[in-house]
């Protein structure tokens, strides 16, 4: 599952000298530890899933070796929002592995169980809002099939073309930086025809419409939007646009796209 490890190595570092993308998924983590109960549910579920799928997701909680360091550091400094890592929880914990750097199942398999939190959390806030009859702390159910959908290889490769696709849509990848931040990820991690995906998918052109037809459901939609929301400062016409684009194409409606933006501190 190479897509992963590039996809997390993309959160460490951005695309772009510019890149909002670790900055974002402070704020998302954030916004995950605020946004009340069911959070750990929803996370914990994810990794079990991860589990399932033979993901070494013990880091996420009782890191080991040099992920145990920085999620210690992690756990002791301040992070995001003027709180530290242990006030955040074990949402935090994992993203302090993630964001630290370092490379393997577990980090690989942080960086898919919060984008995925993030994604049912934005949904079940939406629908909630939605729902005139909505109870307070209501929230949908979500079937193993979403679950499984959201860690899954496929959902990998898409955030990552999502991110891709969005920093191209102002021009601010930078091609020779993602070659440079590939070439930093081992060879046992990763193959060439991943590497060469990746290359592909900066030169082609951008379209909105077939990255949105691979899509299996809305939870894979708003995971995919959240990329895109990691990539760009989204503070230009033309990124506005594409996101406003995307979240059609997605079919994801106002109350989602409101809530994804909010949670990863993106403009609205």
């Amino acid at each position: 599952m190479g897509f992963g490890n590039i996809l997390t190595q993309v959160l460490q570092q951005g695309m772009g000298g510019a890149s909002p993308t670790s900055g974002r998924l402070g704020n998302t983590v954030d916004s995950l530890n605020r946004s009340g109960t069911g959070i750990e549910g929803i996370f914990g579920q994810l990794q079990d899933v991860l589990r399932q799928k033979g993901v070494d997701t013990s880091g996420l909680t009782r890191s080991a070796g040099g992920m145990a360091e920085r999620a210690s550091d992690f756990m002791r400094k301040d992070q995001v929002g003027g709180m530290s890592g242990a006030q955040i929880g074990g949402i935090g914990a994992a993203a302090g592995a993630l964001l630290g750097g370092g490379l393997g199942g577990a980090a690989r398999g942080g960086a898919m169980a919060i984008l995925g939190t993030l994604a049912l959390t934005a949904l079940r806030n939406a629908q909630a809002a939605n729902a005139a009859t909505a109870q307070p702390g209501a929230r949908p159910d979500f079937s193993q099939g979403d679950l499984q959908t959201l860690v899954s290889e496929d959902t990998e490769r898409l955030v990552l073309k999502s991110m891709i696709s969005a920093a191209k849509a102002d021009g601010n990848i930078d091609a020779d930086e993602m070659k440079a931040i590939i070439g930093r990820i081992s060879t046992d991690d990763i193959t060439e025809d991943e590497k060469q995906f990746v290359l592909e998918e900066i030169r082609a052109p951008v379209d909105i419409n077939a990255l949105a037809s691979e899509v299996q459901n809305q939870a894979q939609a708003a995971e995919v939007y959240a990329g895109a929301l990691l990539a760009i400062n989204a503070d230009s016409e033309a990124e506005r646009a594409y996101l406003q684009h995307l979240a059609q194409a997605l079919g994801l409606d106002a109350a989602t796209v409101i809530e994804l933006h909010g949670m990863t501190g993106a403009p609205a």
